[in-house]
């Protein structure tokens, strides 16, 4: 209750700022449609360029069940990655202003944390639940994705709600360590372009893990990214069973402590360095 009252501020006005931003969201929202689009265009002319047309199954996945994860992913992706500690890291270094926050009775980290948060709780409540339940609700109609029970789809609906809020700190604590960066470089824009195609390949977004050779998804699927995309919307789509739910989930949850671990670590090294150079 101490951490909720010292932060809630943070996370208040986190909620509030997405809002004061609510016509570049809605924009950001139709380019996200457009960018929807295509992708079932694309996907249609490779199962239709397949040898079993399409009814074929490419790699575990058919035509309904690859429209249904790109429809899923694109919704997502646009509720939980609302995260811009990277660049407010970026802004505390170059003004200077990074040592005000140092001596407040705060953590620095737990800061973002809150703001993270407060985005993630503001768009799912505003774009999130209509979003998801005209997308579920579409594709269930239409017979794209199939539920075997109600009683199964609403557990792996909840299940599905903390792998949302996993991703959600995933996502902060790589853009904090992305962040941290900053203090060794300049080049703000080239590390968040190199965090965002990182992201965007490895978990899944751009293109399932099931697709990737053998080996690399193998090694893929241990790593954090899956559990930023990927993961919850399989278990929303029901394609994974309570066990590999339990495991998926796990994963997710023990590498968030260690890029939180990693994080500490690294930023309590540039701290260093900056008083160093007299900042």
């Amino acid at each position: 209750m101490r951490w909720l009252r010292k932060y809630k501020p943070f996370v208040r006005a986190s909620a509030i700022d997405m809002m004061a931003y609510r016509f570049n969201i809605l924009t950001w929202a139709l380019v996200t449609v457009a960018e929807v689009a295509c992708l079932v265009f694309l996907w249609l002319a490779v199962y239709q360029s397949s040898e079993g047309g399409i009814n074929a199954s490419i790699n575990g996945f058919t035509y309904k069940e690859m429209i249904s994860y790109v429809v899923l992913t694109t919704i997502f992706g646009f509720v939980t990655f609302n995260d811009d500690t990277m660049w407010y890291i970026n802004r505390d270094i170059r003004q200077g202003t990074i040592g005000n926050f140092l001596i407040k009775p705060i953590s620095y980290r737990g800061k973002f944390i809150a703001s993270n948060i407060g985005a993630f709780l503001m768009m799912s409540i505003v774009f999130g639940i209509p979003l998801y339940a005209a997308g579920l609700g579409t594709l269930i109609g239409i017979g794209f994705l199939p539920v075997p029970s109600v009683w199964d789809f609403i557990a792996h609906f909840g299940l599905f709600l903390i792998a949302s809020v996993l991703a959600c700190l995933l996502n902060g604590a790589i853009s904090y360590l992305f962040g941290i960066l900053c203090f060794y470089t300049t080049a703000a824009w080239g590390l968040n372009s190199l965090k965002t195609t990182v992201i965007s390949f490895l978990s899944g977004t751009l293109l399932p893990i099931a697709f990737f050779p053998n080996v690399f998804r193998e090694i893929v699927s241990y790593m954090p990214f899956a559990g930023m995309s990927q993961n919850p919307v399989l278990i929303l789509m029901m394609k994974y069973s309570y066990l590999e739910c339990a495991k998926v989930l796990l994963i997710s949850f023990v590498w968030l402590i260690l890029l939180e671990l990693l994080g500490k670590l690294l930023f309590n090294h540039a701290i260093k360095l900056v008083t160093v150079q007299g900042g």
